[in-house]
């Protein structure tokens, strides 16, 4: 069993390089905009603003590969639709415009996006109320539909089609593409701030002096993290090789679930581990994740788990994520606390963004990720 992410085996050399770029010669030290984070919402932001024509673009990730956490290590669901039973109608709606977005990347740039549905098995006797596009199915359906899932007792089943799901690491590989100028290896130490514009941004490879800047780092960085109530959120998945069973669908449930993917392996997870900070992948989640699945899909026993890793999510408490300008600044801009959803809202939020720093006005539809 491989103790990483099943994304990078399915990488060709050049988007592996593409992640991994270096420090390329002649960094621009006075970009217009510096986005600092390289995981999917910075890339997908640096991507909107060269297309929104705001001039040269320089992205700085720490680590020495792009999306080497949070958006790396996820499922990859690009789903706005699973949210509409548990989050605000604003939140489904960016999510929605979001997938549309990520559809026009995918046309222009083959990103690798596909077509998913997903099957809810939700407990009791479901919502009294359905949103939009939610199918109720009868236990016959579901038979029809997977034949190889047993449906636990007093359950639901819902079926939602039409969404989306990306190996994210090829995701960010394509966009660093398009990004600008990419530099992997440099980390932020600190700001200057004269009077309401940020006017030197200090790294390990140096000072930058920025038009704008976008903060893409996951949580509220110092010094505007003051007040703000944020953590990371461990969570393990794993991946089990492909098997003699059929599953076309994304299922979901209180006992766990698994996405099938391209070539027939499945993908489970993430659990919510709160608590945990240590790096390490634990065999207990990993252990309750492949129970879940054997319940669901009892043909599945004998899977091997060819992959089990872990991630941190960035949450700020009792948000949703946030897109907001830096406080005190007109040149500041912050994205953070996406949790489990960065990949899915990358590309309306680069958008959104790339919008308000051309316009210098906040765009409509963002009121609900304000910072707190």
């Amino acid at each position: 069993m491989v103790r990483a992410a099943i994304w990078t085996g399915g990488l060709t050399a050049a988007e592996h390089a593409a992640l991994a770029p270096g420090v390329p010669d002649g960094l621009d030290r006075q970009p217009d905009v510096l986005v600092v984070g390289g995981g999917a919402v910075g890339l997908a932001t640096a991507v909107a603003c060269r297309s929104a024509g705001l001039g040269s673009v320089v992205v700085l990730e720490r680590e020495v590969r792009l999306a080497s956490a949070a958006s790396g290590g996820n499922g990859g669901a690009v789903s706005p639709d699973l949210h509409a039973l548990t989050d605000p109608a604003e939140f489904v709606a960016f999510g929605r415009v979001s997938l549309a977005l990520h559809r026009e990347l995918d046309a222009r740039w083959g990103t690798g996006l596909r077509t998913t549905r997903w099957l809810l098995l939700w407990p009791g006797a479901g919502p009294a109320q359905l949103p939009p596009g939610y199918q109720r199915l009868d236990p016959g359906t579901v038979r029809e539909l997977e034949p190889d899932v047993a449906l636990p007792d007093r359950v639901t089943p819902l079926l939602v089609t039409g969404q989306g799901a990306v190996n994210p690491q090829r995701l960010a590989a394509v966009l660093a593409g398009h990004a600008g100028a990419v530099a992997t290896g440099v980390a932020v130490r600190g700001v200057d701030v004269t009077g309401d514009r940020i006017t030197t941004v200090h790294t390990t490879l140096g000072d930058f002096a920025p038009g704008a800047v976008v903060m893409a780092t996951g949580l509220v960085p110092e010094p505007w993290a003051a007040g703000v109530v944020q953590r990371r959120v461990k969570g393990h998945m794993l991946a089990v090789a492909p098997g003699p069973w059929r599953l076309s669908s994304v299922l979901s449930s209180e006992v766990g679930g698994g996405a099938p993917q391209p070539g027939g392996a499945i993908v489970c997870g993430g659990t919510f581990d709160d608590g945990d900070a240590g790096p390490e992948v634990r065999p207990e989640p990993v252990a309750a994740l492949l129970a879940g699945l054997h319940w669901l899909l009892p043909a599945a026993r004998g899977a091997t788990v060819t992959h089990a890793w872990c991630c941190f999510r960035p949450v700020v408490e009792g948000r949703q994520p946030v897109i907001d300008r830096l406080p005190g600044t007109t040149n500041g801009w912050v994205s953070a606390g996406h949790f489990t959803t960065g990949v899915m809202m990358s590309a309306g939020t680069g958008r959104a963004l790339a919008q308000w720093i051309g316009a210098g006005r906040r765009p409509a539809g963002l009121e609900t990720f304000s910072l707190p």
